[in-house]
């Protein structure tokens, strides 16, 4: 009797093995899934409103539709994927008539979590604000708009990290993932702007600063004042550049 419990109990474990082993494989392929995706969304290969099929997928990426959908569920959280009941997946809209109220949104998540960074910040809190701004310094020499706004992101999360209230950190973090688009259509309309990415490092190290004395005002202040920066930048997007300066006579 010991024996053959002895047995069942190496089968029951080597039962347990393997089916972690499966979990890890199906979690690592969710994860690749969503990152290829994730790439396309924000690059814009795959634009807003895209209808987004799973079987196409699944043949295109050679996985099954369990990790792409698991991907897809995790896509909607972050606000890039919109999921329908019986109608399927597609990539968000970016809809312009919200703009304005995504951006007044998103201005007083970000003074929020700014003044309490400032407020509740512990070291390492620090460290890693310094970590991201250098690493943004690096991806805004690359002039690659892309690798721009995901530093830009991360260290904006930082700081919501750094507020003390995880709820609001994610609210603020996901909704800052929301605009990611705009600003890469911005940056394709506009080139130029990649040129003004040394004063927003500066900006950053403000921030820092502000954060670190613990002046809770301050940093409240300098985020505003950042954050109308972008929203002037997306003000240009939308309405275009002013033509003021162009001249239609001929060369006479």
């Amino acid at each position: 009797m010991r024996a053959a419990r002895t047995r069942s109990d190496k089968s029951a474990e080597s039962a347990e093995v393997l089916d972690i082993s499966d979990e890890v494989a199906r979690q690592s392929s969710g994860q690749k899934v969503y990152a290829l995706l994730r790439e396309q969304i924000l690059n814009l290969d795959l634009p807003p409103n895209t209808e987004l099929d799973e079987v196409q997928f699944s043949r295109e990426l050679g996985f099954s539709r369990t990790p792409i959908r698991e991907a897809l569920i995790r896509l909607a959280s972050d606000s890039l994927v919109v999921l329908a009941p019986n109608r399927g997946a597609r990539v968000a809209p970016l809809d312009l008539d919200q703009v304005p109220q995504v951006l007044e949104a998103l201005e007083l998540y970000e003074r929020a979590t700014t003044r309490w960074a400032a407020l509740r910040r512990q070291p390492h809190h620090l460290d890693l604000l310094e970590q991201r701004n250098r690493e943004f310094a690096v991806a805004s020499e690359t002039r690659d708009p892309r690798l721009i706004v995901e530093a830009n992101w991360a260290f904006h999360d930082a700081i919501n990290q750094a507020c003390g209230n995880k709820f609001l950190a994610a609210d603020c973090s996901k909704m800052l993932r929301g605009v990611m688009r705009l600003s890469l259509l911005a940056f394709r309309q506009n080139g130029a702007a990649l040129l003004s990415y040394s004063d927003v490092i500066d900006q950053h190290n403000q921030m820092i600063d502000a954060i670190r004395r613990g002046d809770a005002a301050e940093a409240e202040r300098l985020v505003y004042e950042h954050s109308d920066e972008f929203r002037e930048r997306m003000k240009t997007f939308v309405a275009g550049a002013s033509t003021a300066d162009f001249s239609l006579n001929g060369r006479g």
